[in-house]
């Protein structure tokens, strides 16, 4: 048997041309699949990272609200406490000593507050309703003078 040499060689070159550039497109296309896999994870990435950094600024600004409601329920109960000593040392002076006071409070979703004050005093429950009245408009007088605040005096019975 007669082996053509150049034929073989021709015929080798060519099946290894072609298992080359089967190769070359294999490589390609693993590339490609490998860049469009790594464009989703870098993508999936970003979306995560995005996430836990809106995480941590709604965190904090909820932090803030919760820290300026407190600073802002007390700075209504000093308000509060004071006006309470406002009425009783009213009370007193008129001479109503040991008068009992009860200071109720109801807060609006908006932020109203509306404060209900109950005095009680037998003497105070034995005058003329029109002293009465005067005794607690005056009382009334007394609250603190903040937006969004009203008050009411009544006499405890």
């Amino acid at each position: 048997m007669e082996v053509n040499f150049p034929m073989l060689i021709h015929a080798v070159s060519q099946a290894s041309s072609s298992w080359l550039c089967q190769l070359q497109i294999c490589r390609n296309e693993e590339i490609m699949r490998k860049s469009w896999t790594d464009g989703i994870m870098w993508g999936l990435a970003a979306i995560v990272l995005a996430m836990a950094t809106a995480v941590c600024i709604a965190g904090s600004i909820k932090s803030q609200a919760a820290d300026t409601w407190k600073a802002q329920e007390a700075y209504y109960q000093q308000l509060e406490r004071e006006y309470i000593g406002r009425v009783r040392q009213f009370l007193e002076a008129r001479g109503y000593r040991s008068s009992g006071v009860t200071l109720n409070r109801i807060v609006d979703g908006d932020g109203q507050r509306s404060y209900k004050v109950l005095v009680h005093h037998g003497a105070l429950n034995r005058l003329e309703e029109e002293a009465q009245a005067e005794v607690l408009e005056q009382i009334e007088d007394l609250g603190f003078q903040v937006p969004g605040c009203s008050f009411t005096a009544q006499l405890f019975r």
